[in-house]
């Protein structure tokens, strides 16, 4: 498939690492990946904060580099930013080209395992991970089912893991509470953003995970700098890192 790459501006300017997983992965997986040119920010910050006036030219500034591009699907790495522009697109402009781009967004995790599924990765990766299941992917996507729903449980990051030979999967308990990253919140309530990471840290920790492994880099840039902090012995990953290094 024909793939252009939505890197979302945290990723770009402080993740780096995890778009150049993102374009490995899907190039080792066979498909055809491009970037297109104008990406910015998906106006979350400026939305979060009832900004909705000043967001619109970012906004469209986003989508306008997406418009016409010839592609099978737009890929991210990153659920909450998704979620966002999926948002703020519909709330923008009710184009069909814009309604052409909406439809072709994809997270990385629900694209690996609904749109083009992998059936298994042939290099091992011998560790113990817990799982961060954070708030967008899990609640407004549905890459796994929230412990409120009372469903059958099922999760899309787990399932591409388990096709990875010697990974050993962990939750933390509770295993979706809110690491209290949340974007502006993070800003507009500091101490208590930091207590709620400092829990979810200590928590993925007591697993004896080597690694913290998730689908949204923000949740997990702030858990990292929560166990730099407090010096905890685990690590993060995002799903691209493992995944990549798995093929």
């Amino acid at each position: 498939m024909k793939i252009a790459l939505f890197i979302p501006c945290l990723v770009n300017q402080l993740l780096p690492q995890v778009a150049i997983a993102t374009t490995e992965l899907l190039e080792k997986l066979g498909h055809d990946v491009i970037l297109p040119e104008g990406q910015t920010c998906c106006g979350q910050p400026m939305t979060n904060s009832g900004c909705f006036n000043e967001a619109r030219s970012t906004v469209m500034k986003l989508l306008n580099a997406f418009k016409g591009v010839e592609c099978d699907a737009i890929v991210c790495p990153a659920a909450s930013c998704l979620v966002a522009a999926k948002e703020n697109f519909h709330e923008y402009d009710n184009s069909p080209e814009a309604k052409a781009v909406i439809d072709k967004l994809y997270e990385l995790t629900e694209f690996l395992h609904d749109v083009s599924p992998v059936d298994s990765f042939p290099r091992a990766f011998p560790h113990k991970v817990s799982l961060q299941l954070s708030c967008h992917g899990l609640r407004m996507l549905e890459l796994a089912n929230a412990s409120e729903s009372m469903k059958p449980g099922f999760n899309k990051m787990a399932a591409l893991l388990e096709k990875v030979p010697g990974v050993e999967i962990l939750y933390p308990e509770p295993r979706d509470e809110c690491c209290g990253f949340g974007g502006t919140f993070a800003m507009d309530e500091g101490a208590v953003s930091a207590k709620m990471g400092n829990d979810k840290a200590q928590a993925h920790a007591k697993t004896g995970a080597e690694y913290i492994v998730g689908f949204d880099p923000s949740c997990l840039m702030h858990l990292d700098g929560l166990i730099r902090r407090h010096k905890l012995p685990i690590e993060i990953r995002h799903l691209a890192q493992i995944l990549n290094d798995a093929i």
